[in-house]
């Protein structure tokens, strides 16, 4: 296709009569079919540089992400532009995958968007394998390395997926990459260092100010930035659900009408903040970090970090929410030396045991050759974050120990559509004797059953089964709910010494948790520098900038003592000490290790607290005030 013609294409689908800066580089090197990476930060315009080559292109593109809700926005804003697109994943209906299948076969979709987790199915790879792959867009590419600030396990297998489909082109896109992880992504989807667009960090129009006040002057410097001139609408992030809700209430009562947003809030609740927060309806959102994914406000004048992010690429993306529309915006943060240690704590406190550790080992090798897990069991009985137990996960794969073999769902709950008796005598009479019990029996329960039971545990067997269930639903005879969702693995070998296996999963968590740490630290080393702070952030990410920003707190000659204030400690009470001994004493198993009571006493949220929800419990967070090694010390004592 021709310039002219990929200009007509931009302007008559997309409404643009030019490209930003990055996005013709990037568009020239896909259409000359050169595997691309896509270094864009955040307000870039990532989503052009493949829905233009798309268009453009002959055969179908895809999209991989793991962003639902994204995935969703743009399918439905393409299709008003009369794009062909469709996308599949979790919450796609069986009726709607039929649908996109046929479309696909018929060659009249342009663009695909999956998660990676349906590009994994098995139909919808030999689909894609017959119809023929122009490209492939692999959107939030930095999922791909563990060290970077999102991993998912589900990108580890993408590179292999994706070169099975043999595309013309790939294309990989993130809005913050380290060098590291740069690095890993190139050479994960062989793409060559020349072919590494990315565009500068620095916006001339965001300025960096950091303000450092004790822990009890917080709140009220909060409000003085808040209160400033043109520093509205705003985005205050804080770390703990807490500390949002408080934060919002403290700004209402001093006239400024402020909402919390906080992945604890129902579903609705978190549509409806964030709708009237771009809706201006009200002019501040007070936000733990899972606010702000893709979402496109242009006119956010100030984002203010409550407490510190926790790595360069957090400071940076979250601040970048602020001034899409070029106009002069404020990225302020607030710190001292308490916010230093809570940040750290919380990465220390992650860490699993090594109980822990052995006992996730233990359930998958104890089950033979095939292995059938649950991940949020896994995590919330053993109190190990999900993105730890992923990386787990993903080192056994990658070290050949393991390897995925689908999944399923434990539980089913089936709600029969026809009800009289000789409709349910015609649905069942096609199936043999023993399937036509047990579909009964199923059709009759009201409430949910375990597909594992009725499996006895053979992943075979549940395939087969969810097969019939499925048919039955297609049909219209029944109404399917599936529900925890499991993971299938085979065994490919097993640890002559689980004792050594455990060791090594160990030094990979400290090697992870020493990675974070060091992310906490670099923040906090810019932070108190008096080198421009735009030339620190950008210089994270491998970019130099020509000359200092001359409006960053640091350029403006604010002095910041490098010795942050931290509050006097409050010594543990003989009181206190008696409350530990006596919830040890209760014997409790969502606090029975040393690492657990110390979570609990430093009411830091983790998967056994949310499971056996012990945030009411009313000794939750006693000893927040103190850092999490020494709680964990007194933790040690006590179960001695």
């Amino acid at each position: 296709m021709s310039e002219l013609q990929t200009d007509e294409v931009l302007k008559d689908y997309f409404g643009h009569e030019s490209l930003r800066p990055g996005q013709a580089e990037v568009i020239e090197r896909v259409m000359d079919l050169r595997n691309t990476l896509a270094v864009l930060p955040t307000g870039g315009g990532k989503s052009l540089c493949y829905q233009l080559p798309a268009m453009c292109m002959e055969g179908l593109s895809i999209v991989v992400s793991p962003l639902i809700a994204l995935m969703r926005d743009q399918v439905e804003s393409l299709a008003k532009k009369g794009v062909p697109c469709a996308r599949v994943d979790s919450t796609t209906t069986a009726e709607e995958f039929d649908q996109t299948l046929m479309s696909i076969e018929s060659g009249e979709l342009k663009l695909l968007y999956l998660s990676p987790e349906r590009l994994a199915d098995s139909t919808m790879q030999q689909l894609l394998k017959q119809c023929g792959v122009a490209l492939v867009a692999v959107d939030e590419a930095h999922c791909i390395s563990e060290w970077g600030h999102s991993f998912r396990p589900s990108y580890i297998r993408l590179p292999k997926l994706v070169r099975s489909l043999r595309p013309k082109v790939i294309l990989t896109l993130t809005a913050t990459a380290s060098k590291e992880t740069a690095r890993s992504i190139r050479k994960a989807f062989k793409i060559l260092k020349k072919d590494h667009v990315q565009t500068s960090f620095f916006r001339e129009n965001l300025v960096f100010e950091v303000e450092v006040c004790p822990d009890e002057d917080k709140q009220r410097a909060l409000l003085a930035a808040i209160q400033m001139e043109g520093r509205v609408p705003a985005i205050v992030y804080a770390t703990r659900r807490g500390d949002v809700e408080e934060l919002a209430a403290m700004l209402s009562q001093h006239g400024i009408n402020a909402r919390a947003y906080h992945a604890g809030m129902p579903a609705d609740a978190r549509a409806e903040v964030q709708d009237g927060f771009l809706s201006h309806r009200f002019p501040v959102i007070c936000a733990t970090i899972a606010f702000g994914m893709g979402v496109d406000m242009p006119d956010v004048r100030s984002v203010i970090h409550y407490h510190p992010p926790k790595s360069p690429e957090g400071w940076i993306q979250e601040s970048g929410r602020a001034g899409r529309d070029g106009q002069l915006s404020h990225c302020q943060m607030i710190i001292n030396g308490d916010d230093h240690q809570a940040l750290r704590s919380l990465v220390t406190a992650k860490q699993p045991g090594r109980k822990a550790t052995e006992s996730i080992l233990q359930n998958l090798f104890s089950q033979g050759k095939r292995a059938i897990l649950s991940r949020y069991n896994l995590s919330t009985l053993n109190d190990v974050p999900m993105e730890l137990l992923d990386v787990l996960l993903a080192r056994l794969e990658t070290d050949g120990w393991i390897v995925p073999d689908g999944g399923s769902w434990l539980w089913c709950h089936v709600v029969p559509l026809r009800w009289d008796a000789a409709a349910r005598q015609r649905i069942l009479s096609g199936f043999p004797k023993k399937t036509r019990a047990l579909l009964a029996d199923l059709m009759d329960t009201k409430q949910r059953v375990s597909l594992l039971e009725l499996a006895d545990a053979d992943v075979a067997k549940m395939n087969r089964l969810i097969k019939v269930l499925r048919e039955l639903e297609a049909g219209g005879e029944v109404r399917l709910k599936l529900s925890h969702s499991l993971i299938h693995y085979r065994v490919k070998r097993e640890p002559a010494n689980l004792a050594d296996l455990v060791g090594e999963m160990m030094a990979a968590f400290e090697k992870h948790s020493t990675h974070d740490l060091n992310r906490i630290d670099a923040v906090f080393k810019m932070a108190v520098s008096r080198r421009c702070l735009a030339a620190s952030l950008v210089g994270y990410f491998g970019e130099v900038l020509g000359e200092r920003c001359g409006q960053c707190s640091a350029c403006r000659g604010q002095s910041i003592s490098r010795k942050l204030p931290v509050s006097e400690p409050v010594e543990l009470s003989l009181e206190e000490l008696e409350r530990v001994q006596s919830l040890v004493g209760e014997k409790r198993p969502a606090l029975s290790s040393p690492e657990r009571l110390a979570r609990f006493l430093c009411g830091i949220y983790s998967p056994a607290m949310m499971r056996f929800r012990l945030y009411g419990h009313r000794d939750w967070g006693m000893l927040g005030r103190l850092p999490y090694d020494d709680v964990l010390a007194v933790a040690i004592a006590q179960h001695a």
